[in-house]
């Protein structure tokens, strides 16, 4: 194989991880929000009015980090994309420790007090009491979100230099092509402060300073 195929072949492989960390983040930015959504226990309360009952406490009052992770993993797909070298790197290393802040809040949650201590919409003086049911989706789908962004955000860390850069072809200089239009060519040459009479080719075999 030669070193033209095995550079195509490089950034092939980039191309498709970068393809599929940002199918993947884009995935988990649409979990997240969805875990936040989703009833995570049903507790009981009591409030000075109505007496004990039982609510229904979702992913975003338990855990209220989702959305804003939620929102902040879109706007780590287009630094991603946006970015390159070092600067993808640090953003790599961003997701990655999402990716554990998630890991450890669930691991918290999940071996912790499963209930919240105040409930949202409920009146003064309301008192939180026990969990009757833990509900597992949104935990589960918060795991999930959790163990991609690890991923990701390692692929980005390593491959960083070998994914494409967003507009990336475009960016590399090309030669300066001259107009054949003659009076194009007199109105760019006084646009860049040349003499348009001047001619910057002389003839073949002959002598510039020679009339």
């Amino acid at each position: 194989m030669t070193g033209e195929q095995e550079s195509g072949g490089g950034r092939a492989t980039g191309r498709r991880l970068l393809v599929a960390c940002v199918i993947g983040m884009i995935a988990v930015a649409v979990g997240l929000w969805a875990a936040g959504s989703l009833v995570w226990v049903h507790q009981r309360y009591r409030t000075p009015f109505s007496g004990e009952s039982v609510a229904e406490v979702t992913g975003s009052t338990i855990r209220g980090e989702l959305t804003p992770l939620a929102l902040a993993t879109l706007a780590a797909i287009a630094a991603v994309l946006a970015t390159g070298g070092l600067m993808r790197r640090v953003i790599g290393l961003i997701v990655l420790l999402e990716g554990a802040l998630l890991t450890w809040r669930l691991v918290d949650w999940t071996t912790g007090a499963h209930g919240v201590d105040e409930l949202p919409g409920t009146p003064p003086g309301t008192r939180a009491l026990a969990v009757e049911g833990v509900v597992p989706y949104g935990p589960i789908l918060m795991g999930a979100c959790a163990a991609v962004l690890l991923l990701c955000g390692l692929a980005v860390l390593v491959a960083a230099r070998r994914m494409p850069t967003m507009g990336g072809k475009y960016s590399a200089p090309t030669a300066e092509r001259e107009p054949s239009d003659p009076d194009q060519r007199i109105w760019e040459a006084l646009d860049k402060g040349r003499d348009p009479t001047e001619n910057d080719d002389p003839p073949e075999g002959g002598d510039p300073r020679s009339s």
